[in-house]
């Protein structure tokens, strides 16, 4: 055998052994990368759904409230009146209104009056609710509205339930009324075509075996606790989540079937990218027998090079570099643009893991390490760092009083004065879990430090969220710990703006409270 085959022979071996590693490293990056956007959408799919029966579970709430704080309901709960009852809170007026179950408690916990009724125009047989496992619940007077899922004789059914006041809340507790609408078969393709997603609703149906359960990816509410279980095969994804009730006990499950699309464009461009690069390797591999010294032996070993520190680095944007216009610069222009496309799906992910999904600020993570980069700044140009430590006063009793979902859009409200309140772009603003939120300001003093608080409260006085639970204030306050960067670790830093911030709180709350570091001693001194 001659030269010109041996060393053709050679090219393509090696070139097939380049070929499969890379491949399989790239192909072990591509399944990571979209398992992760696959991750993604579906718990977005199953997000909507759940926040869908939520919305519709809001809607009921509204419409309890409404009718607890109805004047007349007031005096009918004390003087009870079947025609008033048969005229105004009848079946012919649940039907616009679109409820399965209305139930008016007294005082004492009685039953004073019950309706049901089907969608036919019929009643519905809900006598166990009276003694059953919800019966306490109906008639509890405490907290003063709550909301939730009843297992009933006719099926799922939303419930909420509400003090009966007047409608300027003057006047003694008399009563509790309780309204229901049913989860049949109409109410869930309402749901469907909201969602555009066709998902089903299950009474008491146990979860299968061999599923995996995926946490923290959705937010617990009163339907479920936000974990769900999925499966998979090679063209679909199961999804389910399990109900829960007002007693927190499981009596449901959603299922949703998705398509794995995700999953088939990987296969496909995973594919089409092996074609590509396996082709081409045989193509320059032949060529490289006419060209076999120093011009083409040193562009390979370069290319090599690359290729395998950027794999081995994961430094998608990172691109090969070969000069030329043959076959070999062919390949690393293939590369290239896959490591485009891998690149953009790496950034996609990497914004997702630094920021707060609810308020799209800094999340804690991303904060750790900007502190840490301002810190050695700071420590090598000396200039001045500033932390601002916030916490809304009594947010827990907000959320008691407007329920989570009204707890998340005051969250994302004062993230918007903190946005409209924090000018300069090398600020960062972060929420660092809860109700808690930190303004880092480089190159900021403690007069420019107190004078952003101020701003802060002023625009957050100046939106004037309601918050009609708070001892403080009508509106939601905040208080603020200020700091600045002494010769300290930075966890010490955040200790002192932690502590800062208690004693704005200890302090009376809705203030701030600046702990600026003690003077060093002059080494002379």
């Amino acid at each position: 055998m001659g030269i010109r085959p041996k060393i053709l022979l050679t090219f393509i071996i090696c070139f097939g052994l380049m070929a499969g590693i890379s491949l399989g490293l790239l192909h072990y990056s591509l399944n990571q990368s979209y398992d992760g956007i696959e991750r993604r959408d579906l718990s977005a799919h199953m997000g909507r759904v759940v926040q869908s029966l939520e919305s519709g579970l809001g809607h009921l709430n509204s419409q309890t409230r409404d009718w607890a704080v109805w004047t007349e309901m007031y005096s009918y709960v004390q003087a009870p009146s079947a025609a008033w009852a048969e005229e105004n809170i009848g079946a012919h007026s649940m039907e616009p209104a679109d409820l399965s179950l209305v139930m008016v408690y007294d005082a004492q916990g009685e039953l004073v009056s019950m309706t049901t009724r089907n969608r036919g125009g019929g009643t519905l047989d809900l006598s166990g609710l009276q003694s059953g496992s919800y019966a306490q619940w109906l008639k509890n007077a405490e907290p003063e509205t709550a909301c939730g899922l009843m297992d009933t004789d006719a099926g799922l059914m939303l419930t909420c339930r509400a003090n009966i006041t007047r409608s300027d809340t003057s006047g003694a507790y008399v009563g509790t009324v309780v309204m229901g609408r049913q989860l049949d078969a109409q109410l869930t393709r309402k749901l469907q075509v909201q969602t555009r997603l066709s998902f089903q609703l299950h009474d008491r149906q146990d979860l299968p075996a061999g599923l995996a359960r995926w946490s923290g990816l959705l937010t617990p509410g009163a339907l479920g606790s936000g974990d769900f279980w999925t499966a998979h095969d090679e063209t679909l994804y199961h999804l389910y989540y399990p109900l829960q009730d007002v007693l927190k006990k499981n009596v449901g499950l959603i299922t949703l079937d998705v398509s794995r699309d995700v999953h088939e464009e990987a296969e496909k461009l995973f594919s089409q990218v092996r074609k590509q690069m396996v082709l081409t390797a045989l193509v320059t591999a032949i060529l490289l027998t006419v060209a076999v010294h120093l011009l083409l032996v040193r562009r390979l070993r370069r290319f090599t090079r690359q290729l395998v520190t950027l794999t081995e680095q994961s430094t998608w944007h990172t691109r090969i570099s070969v000069r030329g216009n043959d076959e070999l610069a062919l390949l690393s222009r293939k590369v290239n643009s896959l490591l485009a496309v891998i690149e953009s799906q790496v950034q996609t992910l990497e914004a997702l893991t630094v920021t707060d999904p609810l308020t799209g600020l800094t999340n804690r993570r991303a904060f750790d390490a900007r502190l840490a980069f301002e810190y050695a700044r700071k420590n090598r140009d000396e200039r001045p760092l500033a932390m601002l430590m916030l916490d809304v006063d009594h947010f827990k009793r907000y959320n008691d009083h407007y329920g989570h979902p009204g707890g998340d859009a005051a969250l994302q409200a004062l993230a918007q004065v903190l946005r409209l309140s924090v000018c300069r772009a090398s600020d960062l603003i972060a929420r660092l879990g809860g109700e808690e939120f930190a303004v880092l300001a480089p190159e900021t003093d403690a007069a420019g430090a107190k004078a952003l608080a101020e701003r802060i409260r002023a625009n957050l006085r100046e939106r004037c969220i309601v918050h009609a639970d708070s001892p403080v204030a009508a509106h939601m306050t905040v208080s603020i710990g200020i700091v600045i960067a002494g010769d300290e670790t930075p966890e010490a830093f955040v200790n002192r703006a932690d502590q800062a911030l208690y004693k704005a709180k200890h302090g009376g709350r809705d203030r701030a409270y600046c702990d600026e570091p003690e003077a060093l001693p002059d080494a002379g001194s």
